[in-house]
């Protein structure tokens, strides 16, 4: 959504305004001030893009035109009173992702609209954002530069200045413009007579005026399919976001400069609070996806169960008539085991018969025998006989009480019924175990799998918004407020700055895509992270999961070069002291530039050791590398800088110092001329040159008069 930002004051000569001087100034031209008897003189202001003079259609169809001096002199000589409002002025915050020739045009329909509405004429002069160089320490102070610790604008800030008129205009004779001293535009009059001629208060025609502009404004953005303004507050949309405060001129230039300010510091804890806001909104709208994607597999679990009920109805009725047919067919069996039964009863008896009647015949045999001796040998015999029979009847009969006891067993036992078999229970008991097994391993594995891929979809999002919000504040240290890495040890410093942005650029990943609401792009970016990506760049997911931690392997790693370079540090600065005697006096930073070019020789050679030392950590050569282009680059700067002011030395130093600049330049040229750059190439020439010309205007001769 484009920031919607409209705001009205009154010009006041109360206030020690003049409505020449603030037409003047927001115009960039050099007006007179009839009034006071000035000229208000701002051509040389920066920023003014165009100034226009919209009148209301009602002298436009009388062809009416009128100059900015003479408009605001007008306007000047209709107020009589000291306390006077002379002129008001709108504010508008233009989008700046339309082009100038779109933004100019909105601007110049939204006044056409004032004029028209409010039966007055208007000023309308467009300011984009000034926007500074760098700030440098070797530049004089300019307005050009930054400051030390300064900040530039925001280079979206592009706006409106719309100064209105206070009076209707009328025209005078010959179609010249006049004013009514006795009649103000209605905007001005006070809430109580606004109320008497049945008007709303001023407050309320302010948030009228303000839904103009956004209708103005949204119909342009409209056509290039861009985010709309909205003019509801925080509160009407239902967003949970606090607005911040007016920060001021003052406060505003205080806190480019690096100084922190109360104002300041209540936007900065009202942004930490609403990006606070934003970020669980973000985690409450993964939650709710994250519910509604398991509501929606339950669903689809349950839809599919349904859809297979009829099919297993169906199967439990064919096994139903199954086991009936079954049940039918088993008692032929039945009968057929009954009659077997019945008929092993009546051999048992039989058989207990026979025994009873051997027994007999025994008993009857041996009572003859006493009475025939002389027979004993005979029945004697047939007793051996009878035993032996009497032993294949014992026999006999174990083997029927055998028979009789199975048949006993088999006629107490139940009937066969096949839905009873032990066998096949066991197994279906079996196959159900193992059935209810596997199912809870898959309901189990699918839980943990969901649980997983939930994590991983959280820490994805949580990667790429730490990625696409790399610069702002709560996220990278801010050095401009003193801030260290101490102070904030999980924000990125500016190193993992610079490597997070190199990524990203790689990538093609951007921090804001205007064409799609936030949301939608953090989850592009969170697709991004795939294994491939993550696998290939462990270092950078590293970095953004932990800086910290990060930032403390790459300070062990690189300690070793930092060592080093503290102890050629050292060195060089004896050498360097040691030498001012030779050079005859420190000679202040000349001196000090031209000593420093002097020992860069065995400086930069220490340096080329230590890079070529395969035994140091690649972070440390590293490090060391850029240090060594930093060398150079400071050297060429050095020469440019000392050659430059060298001729300004006192005489009793001055040759020492050239001679030994010269020589220097001459060798560092020789030796590292084709490790330099196009711009280093170019400060030692520019330094030669400003060399060579302060000594050939030193001995060229002079223009006065001869005594």
């Amino acid at each position: 959504m484009t920031m919607v930002h409209i705001a009205t004051k009154a010009i006041s000569r109360k206030a020690g305004q003049s409505a020449v001087a603030c037409a003047a100034y927001r115009a960039g031209d050099v007006l007179d001030d009839a009034k006071y008897g000035k000229t208000h003189d701002y051509s040389k202001k920066s920023g003014v893009m165009s100034s226009d003079i919209v009148l209301p259609f009602s002298l436009k169809a009388l062809g009416v035109s009128v100059d900015r001096e003479t408009l605001w002199n007008t306007a000047e000589a209709a107020e009589t009173r000291s306390d006077s409002r002379v002129a008001r002025e709108w504010l508008i915050n233009l989008p700046y992702e339309l082009d100038e020739y779109d933004r100019h045009q909105l601007a110049i329909n939204f006044a056409q609209k004032l004029c028209d509405d409010m039966d007055v004429i208007a000023d309308v002069c467009i300011h984009r954002p000034v926007m500074k160089l760098p700030f440098d320490p070797n530049v004089p102070p300019s307005s050009k530069y930054l400051r030390e610790g300064e900040e530039n604008p925001d280079p979206r800030n592009f706006h409106a200045h719309i100064l209105v008129t206070t009076r209707a205009p009328t025209i005078g004779p010959n179609k010249t413009l006049a004013f009514d001293p006795k009649l103000k535009t209605p905007f001005e009059w006070s809430n109580k007579k606004r109320k008497a001629h049945d008007l709303p208060s001023s407050m309320q025609e302010i948030k009228r005026i303000r839904e103009m502009w956004v209708d103005t404004a949204n119909k342009v953005l409209a056509e290039y399919h861009l985010p709309l303004m909205d003019a509801r507050s925080y509160k009407d949309q239902g967003l949970d976001q606090q607005p911040t405060i007016k920060m001021g001129v003052e406060a505003t230039a205080m806190e480019r400069r690096g100084i922190t300010t109360e104002k300041g510091n209540t936007n900065r804890a009202i942004k930490a609070r609403n990006n606070l806001v934003a970020d669980n909104h973000i985690k409450q709208e993964a939650d709710n996806e994250r519910r509604i994607s398991a509501l929606r597999k339950g669903l689809a679990w349950a839809t599919e169960k349904n859809a297979r009920l009829p099919g297993s109805i169906g199967g439990t009725k064919q096994r139903a008539d199954f086991a009936k047919q079954l049940s039918g067919s088993s008692e032929p069996h039945i009968t057929y085991c009954t009659e077997q039964n019945n008929r092993t009863a009546i051999r048992v008896d039989d058989t207990k018969r026979c025994v009873e009647d051997a027994k007999s015949g025994i008993a009857w045999a041996a009572k003859r025998c006493e009475n025939l001796p002389k027979r004993c040998d005979d029945t004697k015999q047939r007793i051996d006989d009878t035993k032996q029979a009497i032993e294949g009847i014992t026999e006999a009969i174990g083997k029927s009480n055998i028979e009789i006891n199975k048949a006993t067993e088999r006629s107490a036992r139940p009937a066969p019924n096949p839905f009873d078999d032990a066998a096949r229970r066991a197994r279906a008991a079996r196959l159900d175990r193992q059935e209810g097994r596997i199912d809870r391993d898959t309901r189990a594995n699918r839980y943990e799998d969901e649980r997983i891929f939930e994590y991983v979809e959280r820490m994805k999002l949580h990667l790429a918004m730490r990625l696409i919000q790399r610069h702002r504040d709560d996220m990278a240290i801010r050095w401009a407020q003193g801030e260290t890495a101490d102070d904030a040890p999980d924000k990125f410093d500016q190193r993992q700055v610079a490597l997070l942005n190199e990524f990203a650029q790689h990538h093609g990943i951007e921090d804001h895509d205007k064409a799609v609401e936030f949301t939608a792009h953090l989850r592009q970016v969170a697709k991004r992270f795939d294994h491939t990506l993550v696998e290939n760049n462990k270092a950078i997911i590293k970095l953004l999961r932990d800086p910290n931690a990060e930032r403390e392997q790459y300070l062990a790693l690189t300690k070793h070069f930092t060592d080093f370079r503290d102890n050629i540090d050292q060195k060089r600065a004896a050498f360097n002291s040691s030498i001012i005697d030779k050079l005859g006096g420190s000679a202040g930073e000349v001196g000090r530039m031209t000593r420093d070019t002097m020992s860069s020789f065995s400086y930069i050679e220490e340096l080329m050791d230590y890079i070529n030392q395969d035994n140091c950590p690649a972070e440390a050569r590293d490090v060391a590398k850029e240090h060594l282009a930093d060398t150079l680059d400071k050297t060429c700067q050095q020469f440019k800088f000392a050659l430059r002011d060298v001729n300004s030395l006192p005489t009793t130093q001055r040759k020492t110092y050239s001679e030994a600049l010269k020589a220097t330049l001459e060798t560092f040229t020789e030796q590292y001329g084709k490790d330099l750059s196009e711009g280093q190439h170019k400060a030692l020439q520019g330094g030669l040159e400003s060399y060579q010309y302060q000594v050939n205007k030193a001995h060229s001769p002079s223009r006065g008069f001869s005594p």
